[in-house]
C-alpha cells in the first residue's frame, strides 16, 4: 500500500467515525414526535412571553396557551403548520438602519422549539470555541475577554510582533445564500422529518433577494447565521493552526506574528468566503501592527509595551450621551421629563463603561451633569461616589 493510500484509507476513517457521531447527536434528540412534545412545546411556549406581557397579543396568546399548544402541536405532526406573515419594520441603531421582520407569538412557540432542540444540539459540535455570538453562556463582554486573553497569550510568546487582521462580512444576513443552508440541513439534520420542518421555517422566511436572506427578529436565523461560516473557521483553527483568532457573528479577528503569512491567511480566508457565496466587505478589512490600537465591535484595544491589555468603549458614545444630557435638562425646564429618568440614564451609562479601561470617560460625564443640574447628583452615582 502506497502512502497516498494509507492517506485516503485515514481520511475515510475520520469520515467515518465523523458521520457516527453526527448520526448519534441526531438519534438522541429522537422522532419528530419526542421533539415536538407537548412538555416541551409548552415550555419553550412561556418563555416566549417573557418581557412582553405588556402586549395585547401576548395576553390573548398566554391565556389559550394551553390549547393552543395542543393544536399546533396536531398541525406540526400532521405536517400542517403554516407560518404567519411577519410584521417588517425598521429601527435606526447608531446611524444604521436594520430592517426587522417579527414573527407572530404563535410562530415563535415553533421557532423556539426547533431552534434550542435541533439547531443548537447538531450546530454546537461542529462550531469553534472562539464564537460567542447568540451562544448561552457567552456574548459579547466573553469574546472581549477571550480576545484579551489571547493578546497576553501572544504577547508571551512574540511580544508586539506581528498584527491582527479585522475582518468584516457584508450584508451578513441579508446577503446569506440559502442554498447553503439547506446543504448544512443534509448534512447535520440527518432525520427526514426534523430537516423538513427545519427547512420550511427558512423556505417561509422572508427573502431579501430570490434565494438569499435570513431576516433579523426569527430565533432559527440566528443560529443559522451564527453557524454558517464553521466551514472557514475550522480550516482557520485546524489547518492554519492560527490560536489567536476568533470572531463575534460576521466581525472576525486574526492574530499573528509573521504579517506576510497573515495576509496570505487573509487572502485565503476572503477566497473561501466568496467560493460559499458568502460576501466580504474589502473596504473594512485591515492589518494592523499590535504596537497601535485597533477596533473590535465598537471597542478598543491597546497591547501595551508591558502586556497589559486596555480596552475601551465606544467614544461615540459619550458624545451622544453629552449631548442627550443638554437636551434632558430643556425638557426638564419644559416639565417633560423627571429626574428619576436622567437617574437611571446615568445609571445605564456607568454600568457600560465600568465594563472597559474608561474611569477618566465617565468621571468627566458625571461632571458633565452635576454641571447641568446642580446639586442633584443621580441615586446609583452617589452610593458609589
Amino acid at each position: 500500500m502506497t502512502s497516498e493510500e494509507r492517506r485516503e484509507a485515514r481520511y475515510q476513517r475520520r469520515r467515518a467515525r465523523r458521520l457516527q457521531r453526527r448520526q448519534a447527536r441526531c438519534d438522541a434528540l429522537g422522532s419528530l414526535e419526542d421533539v415536538f412534545s407537548y412538555r416541551k412545546m409548552f415550555y419553550y411556549g412561556k418563555k416566549c412571553c417573557n418581557g412582553v406581557r405588556w402586549k395585547q397579543s401576548t395576553q390573548n396568546y398566554e391565556l389559550h396557551l394551553f390549547s393552543g399548544t395542543a393544536v399546533r402541536r396536531r398541525k406540526v405532526l400532521r405536517r400542517r403548520y403554516r407560518f404567519r406573515r411577519c410584521v417588517h419594520f425598521t429601527i435606526r441603531e447608531r446611524g444604521k438602519i436594520r430592517p426587522i421582520d417579527a414573527p407572530h407569538i404563535t410562530d415563535r412557540q415553533v421557532h423556539k422549539t426547533a431552534c434550542n432542540e435541533i439547531l443548537i444540539p447538531l450546530y454546537t459540535p461542529a462550531m469553534i470555541h472562539d464564537n460567542g455570538a447568540s451562544r448561552k453562556g457567552m456574548g459579547l463582554h466573553y469574546q472581549y475577554r477571550r480576545l484579551k486573553q489571547q493578546l497576553r497569550w501572544h504577547y508571551r510568546r512574540y511580544g508586539r510582533e506581528g498584527g491582527v487582521a479585522i475582518v468584516d462580512l457584508k450584508q451578513f444576513f441579508p446577503g446569506a445564500p440559502r442554498l447553503l443552508i439547506y446543504q448544512r440541513h443534509e448534512r447535520y439534520i440527518l432525520n427526514n422529518d426534523l430537516r423538513e420542518i427545519a427547512d420550511q421555517i427558512v423556505a417561509q422566511a422572508p427573502a431579501t433577494a430570490p434565494g438569499r436572506g435570513m431576516p433579523l427578529g426569527l430565533e432559527p436565523s440566528q443560529q443559522e447565521m451564527v453557524s454558517l461560516p464553521s466551514s472557514v473557521d475550522n480550516w482557520l483553527k485546524c489547518q492554519v493552526g492560527a490560536h489567536c483568532a476568533g470572531h463575534y457573528m460576521d466581525d472576525y479577528y486574526i492574530i499573528m506574528p509573521d504579517i506576510e503569512q497573515l495576509k496570505e491567511v487573509v487572502r485565503e480566508m476572503v477566497r473561501r468566503f466568496e467560493a460559499l457565496g458568502i460576501r466580504v466587505n474589502k473596504r473594512k478589512c485591515k492589518i494592523i501592527p499590535l504596537t497601535k490600537p485597533f477596533r473590535f465591535c465598537k471597542a478598543r484595544f491597546t497591547l501595551t509595551e508591558t502586556g497589559a491589555v486596555k480596552v475601551n468603549g465606544s467614544r461615540d458614545g459619550v458624545k451622544r450621551a453629552r449631548r442627550k444630557l443638554k437636551m434632558f435638562r430643556r425638557e426638564v425646564d419644559a416639565g417633560r421629563r423627571s429626574l428619576e429618568g436622567i437617574d437611571e440614564f446615568m445609571n445605564s451609562q456607568e454600568a457600560y463603561y465600568k465594563n472597559f479601561n474608561d474611569h477618566g470617560r465617565l468621571l468627566r460625564l458625571r461632571r458633565l451633569h452635576h454641571a447641568i443640574f446642580g446639586g442633584t447628583p443621580c441615586s446609583g452615582l452617589s452610593k458609589t461616589a
